[in-house]
């Protein structure tokens, strides 16, 4: 390829560094599990300081040759076509940002448009309000294309000076790399910039934070309430899958989509930081915290800062005895929900403990109550929550994909200390509030009770449930 020294010096690429660096000990390394693409290019050594035939991988949101890379969302491209007396044409695409430059030359243009492709979906684009609007509608903003109204996007918004910090900047792009990887939907998220900002536009949903909704006074019902909890279980068993953790679980980072005719939980703003000491432990721990703030919230509209672990103790034992009844805190139901918490908080809990507590196999318990009922009786109409074959096992973490509420097909023989998730598709209740009245008469067939004995458990739907005390 010496034949391109024209174009070596006409794009003043040995004037630039490179943008490769070690994969070693990243993000992507622990990422990288499937490639979208592989091509054989040609592509600018800068040490040689000439073109070379190298075989490059993309993978969601890094370019990968050999042990080395460079992240996408840090780049902008363009591609220049040049032609001279001695070649039809050539395409150069260039990937660049303020610290260097890479050069690829396609070897013809179906092999530069499958590139462009990912290079479109990946890196930065400039010239947001050039092509949306941003609304505020009491939820996380949302773009809307300006040339079709119809488009819209939820919308992470990032102030540019926040990130000027190498660490604070590092973990935005890894929070958009594991965007990219746990993505819902081929194309999201994708990155625009203006001077002032970047903005990560995700799928046409309404979001709200859990923060938001307990403000606003959202009636956090122990099926939706749990539900909830163990869909964010459900999120943390893809990361821990990964050898990755979420790093900032909280009231304002969980958000639920409103208009979603089931429930759908999305968790945002992941802090990840390389060889740090933080684990899905602490992640477990942080949901702990999430859980009390919820479960103690008064209307005072003040979320607790501060765990109590007195208070949970005290109130934990006093539970314990049946005639018991407390009415001063409206989201806390049962000793098990309790237990769960404590467990949360301590530092052995695991999250494979952790997904097969007693307070979700509780639930399951009461909700097929609820269902024999409906079959016998008309008036239970179905205001609070439906399930599809009531909580069943799924095997998505088997096959490596994100969406959290696909129909997959369960696994019959599996190990039994394997995950087995439990696929939930509640009604909506956020979106679909059922009136007072149609509630108390659901209610009457809810069951309330503090105690039901482990060998009421159906083995053959929930299988291996965590040998434990039993705590209700």
């Amino acid at each position: 390829m010496n034949n391109l020294k024209y174009l070596i010096d006409e794009l003043k690429m040995n004037e630039s560094n490179s943008l490769l660096i070690s994969k070693q000990e990243t993000l992507i390394e622990k990422l990288c599990q499937q490639e979208l693409i592989k091509e054989i290019v040609s592509i600018y050594q800068h040490k040689n300081k000439e073109f070379e035939l190298k075989e490059i991988h993309i993978y969601d949101n890094a370019i990968v040759i050999q042990n080395l890379y460079f992240e996408l969302s840090k780049c902008y491209h363009e591609i220049k076509f040049t032609k001279t007396k001695n070649n039809d044409g050539l395409y150069v695409i260039i990937l660049y940002n303020v610290q260097g430059k890479e050069f690829i030359i396609a070897n013809n243009e179906q092999q530069m448009k499958r590139i462009q492709v990912l290079l479109k979906r990946f890196c930065i684009n400039k010239n947001f309000f050039g092509k949306y609007q941003l609304l505020q509608r009491n939820c996380l903003p949302i773009s809307q294309a300006i040339k079709n109204n119809s488009e819209e996007h939820c919308t992470q918004v990032y102030e540019k000076k926040l990130l000027k910090d190498p660490k604070e900047f590092q973990i935005f792009h890894n929070s958009i790399t594991i965007m990219h990887t746990l993505k819902y939907k081929p194309g999201s998220p994708k990155l625009y910039e203006d001077n002032q900002k970047y903005y990560i536009l995700g799928e046409k949903m309404k979001l709200q934070s859990l923060e938001n909704l307990l403000l606003n006074g959202f009636d956090f019902r122990e099926i939706p309430f749990v539900s909830i909890i163990y869909m964010i279980l459900q999120n943390l068993q893809k990361y821990q899958q990964r050898n990755i953790y979420h790093g900032n679980i909280n009231l304002s980072s969980v958000f639920i989509n409103i208009e979603n005719e089931t429930l759908e939980v999305i968790i945002l703003f992941p802090r990840y930081v390389e060889n740090s000491n933080y684990t899905i432990e602490n992640d477990l721990y942080n949901l702990g915290i999430l859980i009390y703030q919820i479960t103690f919230y008064t209307t005072s509209n003040r979320i607790k800062q501060y765990v109590d672990l007195d208070l949970i103790n005290r109130i934990h034992n006093q539970m314990a005895d049946q005639s018991f009844k407390q009415n001063q805190y409206l989201f806390l139901y049962r000793v098990s929900q309790l237990d769960l918490l404590k467990q949360l908080l301590s530092p052995n809990i695991t999250l494979k403990r952790a997904i097969k507590h007693q307070w979700f196999v509780t639930i399951q318990q009461n909700i097929r109550h609820q269902q024999i009922h409906k079959q016998l009786n008309p008036i239970f109409l179905p205001t609070i929550v439906e399930i599809s074959d009531s909580l069943i096992i799924s095997s998505s973490l088997n096959e490596g994909k994100i969406a959290n509420f696909n129909h997959q097909q369960s696994i019959q023989d599996q190990d039994p200390e394997e995950y087995q998730p439990i696929k939930c598709q509640i009604i909506n209740t956020i979106r679909m509030i059922p009136s007072k009245r149609k509630h108390d008469e659901a209610s009457q067939y809810l069951m309330k009770s503090k105690t039901v004995p482990n060998s009421q458990v159906k083995r053959a739907s929930l299988p291996e449930i965590t040998k434990q005390t039993t705590v209700k």
